[in-house]
């Protein structure tokens, strides 16, 4: 009783600590197109790891729908446009790091043009997906695709990146006195502390379908989602974070790991050779290895790891080039600040960007269609809610102090 006690209480203090309410299901089976080891393995080395990625990645196809349903062609240019708002704001700011935004905006566009459950128009929904950024340094990653997706983000506010009292600080911050920017879960800054924050939301999600869910009506059904890179899983932090999320099987909890062989000051070889994906699967996750700029494998990797119900965390292993699109800085530590600004102009020339903060017209186009199918599953939702509520007074009282909280 004493050790029940003890484990509530830590799942409390983490879902304190996020500020989170919700829930759900997670991983599965591991898709064919993708192997549960490394393409390139981890234990390889990292030099070799990256001369491989340079090399051999293949290009993004461009049809409009592949055999996973996304619009490619969609996604491509978001995350083209997502790294031109990132460069933009990054060297208007002087300031920022380019590294995170430019290698993983195919990730951004899978995961907010497609795969992720919110409503940009009620950003508290309470059965949303989380989606915290552990890698709090590459802030215009968020920025950039929260303003696409439609969140009351204003173009001027991430032109006014990392400015005082702007909406767009270098970090991003939970909603407080100073920052209301919506679609912000955590406060994250120190590495591996968001993907322990993902934990606690995890485990508020696992709690709130035990004590709200019912036979007849799911009201709660959303993941947590981390994006994090080498550093956040340096961190002893995380180690302790990964172990509890798989003792207390949340399953529910889906770690994308930035896998780019870099960290500020060196290459990653310089300061660690282990294998990450067999730690893992060590402490009882199910991991998952893709390249990171491959919109198919990302899409059918994060659905498969929606759909599984094994009681196993999920840790999606993205092999990118960080700071993809400024050819003098990708794949180097360079690229982990703002060292690509002096080649901003000729990069965006090469990706076809010739305006600044250039989002096109086809681009908001695309991301009010992906509201709009939103939109339609948050309105089931609420009828859905609305029945439970009638069905469930007691337990609907108890939810609504919960939030009201």
């Amino acid at each position: 009783q004493v050790i029940r006690t003890m484990r509530t209480t830590l799942v409390t203090f983490a879902c304190l600590a996020v500020g989170a309410n919700a829930f759900l299901q997670g991983p599965a089976l591991t898709p064919s197109s993708v192997s549960s080891r490394a393409s390139i393995s981890l234990r390889a080395p990292r030099h070799a790891a990256t001369a491989a990625r340079r090399s051999v990645l293949p290009p993004l196809r461009m049809s409009s729908e592949t055999a996973t349903g996304i619009d490619t062609e969609a996604l491509t240019r978001a995350a083209t446009e997502a790294r031109g708002l990132a460069m933009d704001s990054i060297a208007a700011a002087k300031s920022g790091h380019l590294g995170l935004p430019l290698g993983c905006a195919e990730i951004g566009a899978v995961l907010y043009g497609d795969f992720m459950q919110y409503n940009a128009k009620d950003p508290q929904w309470i059965n949303r997906d989380r989606f915290i950024l552990s890698g709090g340094h590459g802030s215009m990653f968020l920025y950039s695709w929260l303003h696409m997706a439609g969140y009351d983000l204003p173009m001027e506010e991430v032109k006014n990146f990392r400015q005082h009292h702007s909406m767009t600080p270098g970090h991003p911050e939970f909603p407080n006195s100073e920052h209301n920017t919506p679609g912000i879960e955590a406060t994250t800054g120190p590495l591996g502390q968001g993907v322990v924050n993902a934990a606690g939301a995890a485990a508020a999600q696992k709690m709130e379908q035990a004590m709200f869910n019912t036979k007849d009506h799911t009201i709660f059904d959303s993941v947590t989602i981390s994006l994090c890179g080498d550093g956040c899983l340096q961190e002893g932090v995380s180690a302790e974070g990964a172990a509890f999320a798989a003792h207390e099987g949340l399953d529910n909890l889906i770690i994308v790991y930035d896998s780019n062989d870099v960290t500020l000051d060196k290459m990653a070889e310089y300061t660690q050779s282990e294998d990450t994906a067999a730690r893992y699967e060590a402490y009882g996750w199910e991991v998952v290895t893709i390249d990171g700029h491959d919109l198919d494998a990302v899409k059918s990797s994060l659905e498969s790891f929606r759909k599984s119900k094994n009681g196993k965390p999920k840790l999606l292993v993205c092999k990118t080039i960080i700071g993809k699109g400024i050819e003098e800085v990708a794949g180097t530590n360079a690229a982990h600040g703002e060292a690509g600004v002096a080649y901003v102009e000729g990069a965006k020339e090469k990706l076809g960007l010739t305006e600044p903060w250039q989002v096109s017209g086809d681009t908001y186009k695309f991301f009010e269609s992906v509201q709009k199918k939103n939109e339609e599953k948050y309105n089931k939702w609420k009828d859905t809610y609305a029945a439970w509520k009638k069905d469930n007074a007691d337990k609907a009282t108890l939810l609504e102090k919960f939030v009201a909280k």
